[in-house]
């Protein structure tokens, strides 16, 4: 006899009785402007004999949500299109287990060992690619994917459906000022929808240098949210900490720092919520995020962060990462080679490994991975090349890695919204001409003019995280020169003429990572990241 079985680990999850079973709803769900009761949410689950009208239903709802609908003939199960709030699944004899907690999906399937292949994904991108978890038979819904679980008397079978992609749909007579026009329209839905969510609670913003977190809080600053806070963390007048507080001033708002240094991260690394964090964080598919965690943990613990309160990360559909030569190709009139699309991928999602080794996993393992899913072995027209790019680091690493950061807001007791993946917004983005992409220049037009007209601040601030980036590349050619010089005052220069990087970076978190073990992994060619994910493995499995 077949069976299928559900858990769900947060509190955030609501249940509700249906006339044909239960319903599952964890998140928020708009329609059209408007906040969905649960079981309207739900209703969009039921599925109906045209399948295409089905994932029209699904692709027209807004918000961050999971829904899971429960019957006696089965299991309906959806994530939103940016996996907010993940959903594991898997088959032990003829049991179907579904659950948030990818571990207890784990344990049910009776799953001990990591299968190579995806544990080769996540030594050298920090997540495991496609449907797949570190561990062979826990699976889990890729972002704007939904599942069908049949019950019958034998076993129970399994369906998936992608109802979203995110690719561009560019509308042939958009221009650059209607483009502008219409960016600025989807914001202002997009903060419409984040004062919504917050319903009066304080609003908390990460505001880095950058232009996504600028964003957010010029929407706010312009609408007057009366309850905003904003913050910025690192090393000491790092160059990011202060863009951000100049913002924050210009748009007189609320700014607070957060000052990181080794010996702040050393004071938590082999605390019991660090690793518990990083454990449950993972979903078994992916590296925590750690940016925000330490800064998260202080505020609440001063108070400065309400509880409960509702933080906005930047995170944001707004792409800058694709390689330079396809706009070249593409003012050319010229193809993208065969292989260039995999090359690509590489230098942009597979670098956290940079030896000769990294590179040789790359190849035995994870290519002929990307390879059942992606046109790597063919000559792509440019706009092509840019949309399978672009929808990998949508479902990828946007949706595995920086969006899968909200757990840490989840994990203090707080709530979170993220205005630039509203849907809306993300369809903004997508019908805007490719040549946006380059540079984000179009985007970064546009912001910088709305903070001049919010603000008064009319000289342009620029992207510090960008800029530190370069800086920190410049420092590491300078530090490179020093090794080689004599001295046996070395230390004390670097830390002198050098202190972002004498923490180790802008967040000063290689004070997270023991010495000796941080020695080894970097001599044998991993990044800081590629650091932590081969902490993540020597610990956990």
């Amino acid at each position: 006899m077949s069976s299928i079985h559900c858990h769900f680990s947060s509190s955030r999850w609501q249940m509700h009785e249906l006339p044909d079973g239960r319903g599952h709803v964890c998140g928020s769900v708009w329609l059209d402007g408007q906040r969905l009761a649960s079981e309207d949410a739900l209703a969009r689950l039921e599925p109906v004999e045209d399948h295409d009208i089905w994932q029209q239903r699904l692709a027209h709802l807004n918000g961050f949500y999971a829904l899971v609908r429960q019957t006696t003939s089965g299991v309906v199960a959806a994530v939103d299109r940016v996996r907010s709030i993940p959903l594991f699944y898997g088959i032990q004899g003829n049991a179907c287990y579904l659950s948030d907690d990818a571990d207890w999906v784990r344990q049910r399937v009776g799953e001990v060992s990591v299968d190579d292949e995806a544990k080769a994904d996540f030594e050298l991108a920090g997540y495991v690619t496609g449907r797949d978890t570190l561990f062979r038979r826990v699976k889990q819904l890729r972002a704007g994917e939904a599942l069908v679980v049949s019950d019958a008397e034998s076993a129970v079978s399994l369906s998936l459906a992608r109802y979203y992609r995110f690719q561009d749909h560019v509308m042939p007579t958009q221009d650059d000022g209607l483009g502008q026009a219409r960016l600025e329209e989807g914001v202002e839905a997009a903060c419409q929808r984040l004062v919504e969510a917050a319903n009066g609670r304080q609003i908390v913003v990460p505001l880095s240098g950058g232009y996504d977190s600028r964003l957010i809080a010029t929407l706010l600053a312009r609408c007057r949210y009366p309850r905003v806070l904003t913050y910025a963390y690192g090393y000491r007048d790092n160059q990011e900490a202060k863009v951000s507080r100049e913002v924050a001033r210009a748009l007189g708002l609320p700014w607070t720092f957060v000052e990181y240094s080794q010996q702040a991260w050393g004071r938590v690394a082999d605390s019991e919520p660090y690793w518990r964090y990083q454990q449950w964080a993972s979903g078994w598919n992916g590296i925590a995020n750690m940016q925000d965690w330490l800064a998260v943990k202080q505020l609440t613990e001063q108070g400065l962060v309400e509880p409960g309160s509702l933080f906005a990360p930047g995170h944001c559909c707004v792409t800058g990462f694709v390689p330079p030569d396809v706009f070249e190709a593409r003012r050319a009139g010229r193809l993208m080679p065969a292989g260039e699309l995999g090359e690509a991928l590489r230098q942009r999602h597979f670098m956290l490994n940079t030896s000769e080794e990294g590179e040789a996993l790359f190849a035995e393992r994870v290519l002929p991975r990307l390879a059942m899913d992606y046109p790597l072995d063919v000559p792509l027209e440019p706009d092509e090349f840019i949309r399978w790019f672009v929808q990998f680091g949508w479902q990828e690493r946007q949706a595995k890695f920086i969006v899968n950061s909200v757990r840490c807001f989840e994990f203090f007791g707080h709530d979170w919204w993220m205005p630039l993946y509203d849907r809306d917004f993300m369809y903004v983005w997508q019908s805007l001409p490719l040549h946006w992409l380059e540079g984000r220049a179009g985007y970064v037009d546009f912001v910088e003019t709305l903070f001049a007209e919010v603000s008064g601040h009319r000289a342009p601030l620029g992207n510090a995280a960008q800029q530190s980036r370069r800086s920190l590349r410049a420092r590491l050619s300078r530090l490179a020169a020093l090794r080689r010089g004599p001295g046996a005052h070395l230390k004390r220069m670097v830390a002198r003429l050098l202190p972002g990087l004498a923490q180790g970076n802008t967040l000063a978190s290689t004070g997270r990572f023991p010495p000796e073990a941080l020695e080894r992994l970097r001599s044998q060619g991993y990044s800081h990241n590629g650091v932590a994910a081969q902490l993540f493995l020597e610990r956990f499995c």
